[in-house]
């Protein structure tokens, strides 16, 4: 795709570009070989992910690219295969994931927060493509909401655990801080907005579907701008030279030891009977 701004753009023609996106720039910062090696394949649970975005933040794509089956129904049905024949197997919900989908959806509006941001001018789904100033890869993001009034782009995430601690844990196992680092990085070369901010609206997909706007930290947001540009710069690197994605793979030798607990455990004298 050409550098720009893409409003209608499906989710399987953003998925075709190569350009590189969110998601490979996290896990090259982990290394080489886990990009390379290991590719992100996504989920057995991805259609549902899709059908909460679309049902969280396009209603209305929603109500026309899903289909619901009614309660009873499983996989193994008839009315299943032949919904999947007409519709895709990604666009079918069945038993209760329909549930699921209503509840987070009610579970949002409920969030004043959310609801604000979202009544606000702006427009979801937005695709952005860009030259990288610093590398000159091909870039690509895909804002979940982009307010033209609020001074932040919004993205939904699902978890099971919306409480601080529990989204604070999966925001550093996800590499959610260098996601916002590089949506921002796109966004300003695409539009020029330099923005310094960043919201998830963290969102349980099990009772009782608890949610929180979560704006990340400034030391989170920088350091995730420096694993970033890291990344960037290695997978330019890579692109280069096809040895240096095996990066990753030969641990360095180090010593070993047992758990610190251990140390401070009292064992008692084994009792032989």
């Amino acid at each position: 795709m050409e550098p720009g701004i893409y409003h209608n753009l499906s989710n399987a023609d953003y998925h075709a570009d190569p350009a590189i996106g969110s998601t490979s720039v996290k896990q090259i910062s982990v290394s080489p070989a886990n990009l390379y090696f290991n590719p992100f394949k996504g989920s057995k649970s991805a259609h549902i992910g899709s059908a909460i975005h679309a049902a969280i933040l396009e209603p209305d794509v929603y109500k026309r690219d899903f289909h619901l089956l009614p309660d009873g129904l499983d996989r193994r049905s008839a009315d299943y295969k032949a919904a999947v024949s007409e519709y895709g197997s990604d666009f079918v919900l069945v038993g209760s994931e329909v549930e699921t989908v209503n509840r987070m959806v009610e579970s949002a509006r409920m969030n004043s927060d959310f609801v604000d941001y979202m009544r606000s001018p702006g427009k979801s789904e937005i695709s952005m493509f860009a030259t990288c100033d610093i590398t000159g890869l091909n870039l690509k993001c895909r804002f979940d909401r982009l307010s033209e009034s609020y001074p932040y782009p919004l993205d939904v995430k699902s978890c099971r655990d919306a409480s601080e601690r529990g989204f604070s844990s999966a925001f550093g196992q996800y590499h959610y801080h260098i996601q916002a680092a590089f949506y921002l990085h796109v966004l300003r070369l695409v539009t020029g907005r330099d923005l310094n901010q960043f919201c998830f609206f963290a969102v349980e997909n099990t009772a009782p579907y608890r949610n929180c706007m979560y704006y990340i930290g400034e030391e989170s947001l920088e350091q995730g701008r420096k694993q970033m540009l890291e990344a960037l710069e290695k997978l330019a690197e890579c692109m280069e030279s096809e040895s240096a994605r095996y990066e990753g793979i030969v641990l360095p030798s180090s010593e070993i030891n047992i758990p610190s607990y251990l140390f401070d455990e009292e064992f008692d004298d084994e009792v032989i009977i």
